[in-house]
């Protein structure tokens, strides 16, 4: 058995507390200015880094389409089913509808992450780097278009698709010396410079980050649309070296937990979702702020282990015949 690489197990844990963090906080960002900097700071990245990483672990060439059904597309259409049921259950519907095609909150990853890996296949018939800044055209481009909304996640997709590009192409001697580079300073330096950007921009709305919808439904002038996204694309690479820097290189207790990430990602929206259905009347300041940090911490550690893992694998097993 291949021996894991702790470093990428660390990355994956970290991004993951970032994500259920972000979650957790986003119903208080316009309590306080730093709260709303710092979810729009987090968004810049976490989410493009755990891209970059999907990437770069398909270095070993396009998986064929059936593997990919069984691995993605399936827990997708059981993910699908299961958080319909329950938004049914807690009243977030009125009453239960399905449609696969428009993915259920955080569920558009699963959906990117299968088209991802498709539209690597483009490999098979053009060099790696034309498919790259072919991807960086589609990213810009189709926030031009408004027919292509939450169907299929079509604008995630692809504005996201050049960080699962880069993410292949990148050495991985670059990686090892970005392990190695001793000056962490500069990860520092460069987060600053990042929130900065993002502290000083007061046209910033979520739509920047997510990419989810066309420019005609966030922007004021969506003619500026394409150099937008191109300067959060960069961004998001920078946001990115900076996180990786800073990333420990050994393996510790905490390593393992970065093995399960994806089944974090798919289960905390429960947590999540429910909370905010209670429409808690909670006041955020710092120790407040401090405790989601702690709790998205746990959770992360609470839905990483072995057991929960087994549950999940259990309850596709039984609903898969009838997918």
């Amino acid at each position: 058995m291949k021996k894991r690489d702790a470093y990428f197990d660390n990355a994956k844990l970290f991004l993951m507390i970032l994500v259920v963090f972000g979650h957790f906080l986003q119903p208080y960002i316009e309590d306080h200015p730093l709260y709303n900097d710092l979810y729009y700071f987090i968004f810049t990245f976490h989410m493009p880094a755990f891209i970059l990483i999907s990437g770069y672990f398909a270095k070993k060439g396009p998986k064929p389409i059936k593997l990919l059904v069984k691995k993605i597309l399936l827990p997708y259409a059981f993910f699908q089913i299961l958080y319909s049921g329950y938004y049914t259950l807690i009243g977030l519907q009125d009453s239960f509808s399905l449609d696969f095609g428009i993915p259920q909150w955080s569920l558009w990853f699963l959906l990117s992450l299968f088209c991802w890996n498709v539209l690597l296949h483009l490999i098979n018939y053009f060099s790696a780097k034309k498919v790259l800044i072919g991807s960086v055209i589609m990213a810009v481009v189709v926030g031009y278009f408004p027919i292509f909304d939450h169907f299929l996640a079509i604008q995630r997709t692809l504005t996201f698709f050049p960080y699962f590009m880069v993410g292949y192409m990148v050495p991985k001697a670059w990686i090892e010396k970005i392990k190695a580079y001793p000056k962490r300073w500069i990860a520092v330096v460069l987060f600053c410079g990042l929130f900065l950007f993002i502290k000083g921009n007061d046209l910033i709305n979520k739509y920047w980050v997510f990419g989810s919808k066309p420019y005609d439904e966030y922007l004021n002038h969506p003619s500026l649309g394409g150099p937008q996204r191109l300067i959060f694309l960069a961004a998001g690479l920078i946001g990115i070296i900076a996180f990786m820097l800073l990333v420990p290189r050994n393996r510790y207790f905490f390593s393992n937990w970065g093995r399960n990430t994806l089944t974090v990602y798919l289960l905390h929206g429960f947590v999540v979702k429910g909370l905010r259905v209670l429409d808690l009347d909670v006041e955020i300041r710092s120790t407040e702020l401090l405790f989601l940090f702690i709790a998205s911490m746990l959770l992360t550690a609470a839905l990483s282990s072995k057991r929960v893992g087994q549950w999940i694998e259990k309850g596709k097993q039984v609903l898969q015949p009838s997918l």
